[in-house]
């Protein structure tokens, strides 16, 4: 039996699409392990939640501030990325993977280095319109590279996979189990997986008149609900959920942060939308972009300014009188999984530099 490892963490974004290519892979037939950050990670647990083998190593993330503590973390990257790579090497060597496929991120960093090593295939897929840190080096080491929207100019387009359960919902069903007021609008606000402070201080300072027109779903984050009002008859208030299907299903408009794997699912799903972008310096600058990309199908872009609280609810009403996004392109028909599968089929070995493993342009 063919098997492939996925790697990649530290963020929902870079775990979700991951999982999302489990029902193709396993049509397929093709055996699925994970790879990520040791201990207790966010992939770590997605994994024992899917009932997915997982293997840990020791990461780091690259810190962008010039704070002593972030300094002093940067310093550390060389020591533990050299245990991580030679951790994962003994794991792909144990393991026997006929391929690494990797979404990106510091996570996904030491399996891509070691299979490159190896000269295992390596398979990247890069959710924004420029290719992260961790992908940049994966592609130089002769990793194919895939992209998730066709504006991309670099690698081939297949656009983003999403997770199938997300379509499995029923709209009443999933409001029944919310105690959703019936004939009143639904808002679901999710700062991503870890929640978002600017966000929540909206919500909050907005609820009166949020409620007045809306029943608001708000996802704080971990950690993060402490502050918050207690449930209402229109606001319900949720660190974290499992289950993210359902809240979808119940909502009519979601105001998100502009992750590329939330731009992809509200699409695929058809709601309407309003995307906050993390400001550069506080991230790389890739959810800029992805807003930009989800305005031209249908999404509004509240800019987080002087003015973002004065303008939180204009927006929101504003998305409430408009029509569901369209659909941006996803990979619903197991375009990536075929890929995988064709490039374990003729069994193809990774260069250390170009070109990239199955012979093509990446």
């Amino acid at each position: 039996m063919a098997k492939v490892m996925l790697v990649g963490g530290g963020t929902g974004g870079h775990i979700y699409p991951n999982l999302a290519l489990l029902p193709a892979l396993n049509r397929r037939g093709i055996e699925v392990i994970y790879g990520g950050e040791e201990g207790d990670s966010v992939e770590a647990r997605l994994c024992t939640r899917a009932q997915l083998p997982f293997f840990g190593v020791p990461c780091v993330k690259f810190r962008r501030s010039l704070s002593r503590e972030s300094l002093k973390n940067n310093a550390s990257i060389l020591r533990i990325l050299s245990e991580g790579k030679r951790r994962a090497e003994k794991i792909l060597i144990d393991e026997k993977p006929d391929l690494v496929f990797s979404k990106g991120g510091f996570a996904a960093l030491p399996f891509v280095l070691a299979a490159a090593k190896l000269r295992l295939p390596v398979i990247c897929h890069e959710s924004d319109s420029t290719l992260g840190l961790s992908n940049r080096i994966a592609k130089m080491k002769g990793a194919l590279v895939l992209a998730a929207y066709p504006e991309a100019r670099f690698g081939r387009f297949v656009g983003m996979p999403v997770r199938e359960e997300l379509f499995c919902r029923d709209r009443d069903t999933a409001r029944r189990g919310l105690l959703i007021e019936k004939g009143v609008p639904v808002l679901l606000v999710v700062g991503g997986s870890s929640g978002a402070t600017a966000i929540n201080e909206a919500v909050v300072e907005n609820l009166p008149s949020l409620t007045s027109f809306c029943t608001v779903i708000h996802l704080s984050g971990k950690g993060k609900g402490a502050d918050l009002p207690p449930r209402s008859e229109r606001y319900i208030p949720l660190p974290y959920c499992d289950d993210i299907a359902t809240l979808y299903a119940a909502s009519d408009i979601v105001l998100s942060r502009a992750g590329a794997t939330a731009v992809a699912e509200i699409s695929a799903l058809r709601k309407r939308a309003v995307f906050v972008p993390l400001p550069k310096g506080v991230s790389r600058g890739d959810q800029l972009p992805n807003a930009r990309l989800a305005e031209k199908y249908g999404a509004l872009v509240l800019v987080q300014n002087d003015n973002f609280r004065a303008d939180f609810v204009p927006a929101i009403k504003r998305a409430a009188e408009m029509p569901p996004m369209r659909r941006i392109a996803s990979d619903t028909g197991g375009k990536i999984a075929e890929i995988i599968d064709d490039t374990i089929r003729r069994g193809v070995k990774c260069k250390d530099k170009k070109p990239s493993p199955n012979g093509s342009p990446s």
